[in-house]
């Protein structure tokens, strides 16, 4: 049996493992992009600079580079007064890491599309409607879509936006898209959303890998990965690891160094390996040395990784489960449905139980619901209407059972 039988939803043609690529940012700061400013302006302006550090990648074994495309998106521009320009500046960035490959490296290896959060919130947490926000995933995407052989929607805080993001992203495009989210120490997003809540969730929606990035070193990252690792393979999706190299130190001429050397990192690789993490790159303060380093590790696990592969231990039933953005459970069969226009205080209703099983009736429910979604803290089942549910689900942080009662 190999990776890929294990793990359905992962494209073939793709290797498995994979190694993706390391830092960007910090990259073209230490050679030479100043703080602050425009990433995606400074990179058109000096190709070259982003042009070295993408050959050094795939030089080092990157299976798959990303164009710097991570602040393309129309809402990150306009903060730089460039969204007018999104589909230019997204068509020529991606352009210069086609030419990287075309140029030295052609042969089985891949670019993705990256893509990075919005800096808004969608309803009821912010101003911004969830359709805005899949809008401007799927115009970026557009732009991306003729070059890209994937899509990356990376250091992501939050499950809501990730949502719109997917939605977005598969509105225009039957290309695979990756997911990774940035977590603290206690593995949670700053929105405070748990990795498993967003693997279920997302998997549901037809993500083909699922991770983190960003944040932390490789060992609290494996930390919160691991318990992943049986649902990753109910679910048929490969678990990403993007760490940085270790935590920042401020140097005296006010620049960041990281603590961790290639060799260190790289040590790493067989215990994420072990741990059934299969897509592995490297994230701030990360260079060729470290991706080199995580490649030697991906070779000796590959050489005989038809005695390693870990087809054991109890795979969970991952059909019945239902979730919010922090919180899992499994559907309870017994519970009634309650509907929607009977409940005055959403915050009563959420006292007993661990989760709740609503009827909606018609729109007017399905929109209530969703204005009350801050205060939906437990996993739900839902039925009623069928127009109605599927308003709700598609705005629904989290999965929720539908059941036809």
């Amino acid at each position: 049996m190999t990776l890929h039988d294990i793990y359905k939803k992962f494209p073939r043609s793709f290797p498995l493992p994979m190694l993706l690529d390391g830092a960007t940012g910090t990259s073209l700061m230490r050679d030479g992009m100043p703080r602050g400013c425009c990433t995606e302006k400074w990179v058109l302006e000096n190709p070259s600079a982003l042009e070295n550090i993408q050959r050094s990648y795939y030089a080092a074994g990157s299976d798959a580079v990303m164009a710097p495309t991570f602040g393309g998106n129309r809402a990150a521009l306009r903060r730089h007064g460039m969204d007018g320009d999104a589909d230019f500046v997204n068509r020529s960035l991606i352009s210069l890491t086609c030419g990287v490959r075309a140029s030295f490296y052609p042969d089985k290896r891949l670019v993705a599309g990256d893509m990075s959060p919005t800096g808004r919130f969608i309803e009821p947490w912010g101003d911004a409607s969830l359709d805005d926000i899949a809008a401007i995933y799927a115009s970026q995407a557009a732009s991306l879509n003729d070059s890209a052989d994937f899509f990356i929607i990376e250091t992501s805080i939050s499950l809501a936006e990730v949502r719109a993001a997917v939605l977005g992203v598969k509105s225009v495009s039957d290309k695979p898209v990756f997911v990774t989210m940035t977590v603290d120490e206690r593995g949670r997003t700053m929105s405070g959303d748990t990795l498993l809540c967003c693997l279920i969730t997302l998997a549901d929606m037809g993500v083909s890998a699922f991770g983190a990035n960003c944040s932390t070193g490789p060992d609290k990252m494996l930390t919160s990965l691991s318990p992943l690792a049986a649902y990753a393979r109910a679910f048929g999706i490969p678990l990403i690891a993007k760490p940085n190299a270790g935590m920042p130190r401020e140097n005296a001429d006010g620049t960041q160094s990281f603590e961790m050397t290639a060799a260190d990192f790289g040590l790493y690789a067989e215990k994420f390996l072990a741990g059934d993490i299969y897509i592995l790159g490297g994230c701030c303060g990360t260079t060729d040395a470290h991706i080199a380093a995580l490649r030697t590790a991906i070779d000796a696990y590959s050489e005989s990784a038809e005695s390693k592969v870990n087809c054991g231990g109890d795979i969970p039933d991952i059909s019945r489960l239902i979730c919010t953005n922090s919180r899992v459970c499994t559907i309870d069969d017994t519970l009634e449905a309650v509907s929607v226009a009977d409940i005055d205080d959403f915050d009563e209703v959420n006292e007993d139980g661990d989760q709740l099983f609503l009827r909606l009736n018609n729109m007017d429910d399905a929109e209530r619901l969703c204005d009350e979604m801050i205060s939906l803290t437990r996993p739900l089942s839902v039925c009623g209407d069928a127009g109605a549910v599927k308003y709700f689900t598609r705005r629904f942080v989290g999965r929720a059972a539908v059941r036809n009662i």
